[in-house]
C-alpha cells in the first residue's frame, strides 16, 4: 500500500515538473519570437520565379537572422506594387516590369538582387505551330503591366503581328486554352508546364527566344528600410542569396519544397525546370531594354524617365549583394 502511495506521489511530482518545464519552454519560445523583427514580404502566388522565398520560408532561414517573415501574397505584380506604394510591404519578389512601372510612378523601391532570369513562355493550342500564326488570334496574359504582358507586346512588334491580347488570372490560362476560349497565352512557370503535362497545349516560343538572359523577377526592399534599417536589409539579402545557392545546389529538394508549399505536382515542376535560370545577379542591360520599350508602349511616361541610365541607377542597388558575396 505504501509503495503504491509512493508511486502515485512520484507520478504526481513528475507530472508537475513536466508541466512546469513545458510552461517555461512555451514562455521561452514566445520570448524568442518577440525578439524577431517583423518584415512584410510580398510575393506572387504559385510563382516558381519566387522560389527563393518559398525555400527560405520553409527552411526557417529568416528566423535564423532574427526576422519574422510576414507573408503577403498577390495575384500578379501590379497589385503587389500598389500595396507596396500604399506602405503595406517592406520587401518582396516581383517582375522587373511592374517594379519599373512602380518606380516611375514614385514608389520608393530598390532592387537589391535578381530572383531569376527568363522563365516565361508562350503556350499555344496544338494546331498553332509558331508565333507567326498568332496574328489575329486571342492571346491571354496574367495581367496588365506584368512582364509577360510586356514580352507578348515585344513579340507583336518584332514579327509585325496584331493579337487580341486579353488579361486573366494566371492560373486560369491553361483552363481557358483547354476550353478553346483563347488560342494561346504567355505565363510564368509552372503554368506553361501545366498545359504541356496535361497535353492541352505546347510551347512555341520562350522568353529566352524573346530576349536571352533577360531580367525577370527581382528581390526588392523599400528605400525607407534600406535607409533606416540597413542591417535588416542586409540580412534579407543574405537569406535570399542563401536560398538561391540552395536552389542551384539542391534542385530536387527545392522542387519538392515548391510542390509541397503550392500543391503543384512534381512532374509539372520538373517539366518547367529546364527553362529556369537561377541567377541572383541583376541583368542591368536587359532592364535598359525594357524601360524605353515601356515608354514606347505608354506604360510609363517619358516625363517620369527623362534619362534611362539615371533611372536604372536609382532603381538598382547591388551594394548589399556585393557585401554578402564577400562575407
Amino acid at each position: 500500500m505504501l509503495d503504491k502511495r509512493k508511486v502515485m506521489v512520484g507520478l504526481a511530482i513528475g507530472i508537475l515538473l513536466f508541466s512546469i518545464l513545458g510552461y517555461f519552454m512555451v514562455f521561452e519560445v514566445k520570448r524568442e519570437a518577440e525578439k524577431l523583427t517583423p518584415v512584410r514580404i510580398g510575393y506572387i502566388s504559385t510563382d516558381i520565379h519566387h522560389l527563393a522565398f518559398f525555400v527560405a520560408y520553409y527552411k526557417g532561414w529568416y528566423e535564423e537572422e532574427g526576422i519574422k517573415p510576414v507573408r503577403m501574397e498577390y495575384l500578379y505584380g501590379m497589385p503587389e506594387m500598389m500595396a507596396f506604394k500604399a506602405g503595406e510591404l517592406d520587401a518582396g519578389y516581383v517582375g522587373i516590369v511592374p517594379a519599373i512601372i512602380a518606380k516611375a510612378k514614385g514608389a520608393n523601391l530598390v532592387v537589391v538582387a535578381s530572383a531569376n532570369l527568363e522563365g516565361s513562355a508562350i503556350v499555344a493550342k496544338p494546331e498553332i505551330k509558331n508565333v507567326f500564326e498568332l496574328d489575329g488570334k486571342t492571346v491571354g496574359t496574367p495581367g496588365l503591366g506584368s512582364i509577360q504582358d510586356c514580352m507578348i507586346r515585344m513579340v507583336e512588334e518584332r514579327f509585325n503581328l496584331r493579337m487580341n491580347v486579353k488579361h486573366y488570372k494566371f492560373s486560369d490560362l491553361p483552363l481557358l486554352l483547354g476550353r478553346g476560349e483563347i488560342d494561346a497565352y504567355i505565363d510564368w512557370e509552372p503554368f506553361c508546364a501545366e498545359a504541356v503535362i496535361k497535353k492541352i497545349g505546347h510551347i512555341i516560343y520562350t522568353s529566352h527566344d524573346i530576349l536571352p538572359n533577360h531580367q525577370c523577377c527581382v528581390f526588392y526592399v523599400s528605400g525607407k528600410l534600406l535607409k533606416e534599417k540597413p542591417e535588416i536589409a542586409k540580412k534579407l539579402v543574405r537569406v535570399h542569396v542563401k536560398a538561391m545557392r540552395f536552389i542551384r545546389e539542391n534542385p530536387e529538394e527545392a522542387k519538392k519544397i515548391f510542390s509541397e508549399m503550392t500543391g503543384k505536382p512534381l512532374n509539372v515542376v520538373d517539366e518547367c525546370w529546364g527553362r529556369m535560370v537561377w541567377d541572383y545577379h541583376v541583368n542591368v542591360k536587359s532592364i535598359k531594354i525594357f524601360v524605353p520599350f515601356l515608354i514606347e508602349q505608354g506604360k510609363v511616361s517619358a516625363r517620369d524617365i527623362s534619362d534611362v541610365d539615371r533611372f536604372v541607377e536609382s532603381l538598382v542597388n547591388t551594394k548589399l549583394l556585393a557585401e554578402v558575396e564577400k562575407s
